[in-house]
């Protein structure tokens, strides 16, 4: 994008590849250990390379300027199960990743479909 700012697709991108670094899923915890991270915690890591044991670290607010997406749209809960939550998309992601224990590629996928 023209201003800096990039989208959900790219977003889904980093996603995929913090994944790739730590093939383990994180609940509640950006990281867990030196295997394990969440849906953001993986954007995050795609984006910058972290200590093998990450735990106890989160993203800063580079993910959300990065990525205005986070903060700057509000999109209904995929997640079925009669969910009917509307939240920012951060929270989104987080409430897919804790909640509905979506996988980080299923969080990827469903990215890659918005517009």
């Amino acid at each position: 994008m023209a201003d800096g700012h990039h989208g959900e697709k790219e977003l889904a991108a980093f996603i995929r590849a913090g994944a790739e670094r730590r093939p383990d899923q994180a609940y509640g915890d950006y990281y867990r250990g030196k295997n394990a991270s969440c849906a953001l915690g993986a954007a995050y890591e795609g984006m910058y390379r972290l200590p093998a044991d990450a735990a106890g670290q989160r993203p800063t607010k580079d993910l959300e300027w990065f990525f205005d997406c986070l903060e700057g749209s509000v999109r209904r809960c995929p997640g079925g199960d009669g969910c009917t939550k509307t939240l920012s998309l951060a929270a989104i992601l987080v409430h897919l990743n804790d909640q509905h224990r979506w996988s980080r590629e299923q969080i990827a996928g469903w990215l890659d479909g918005l517009k």
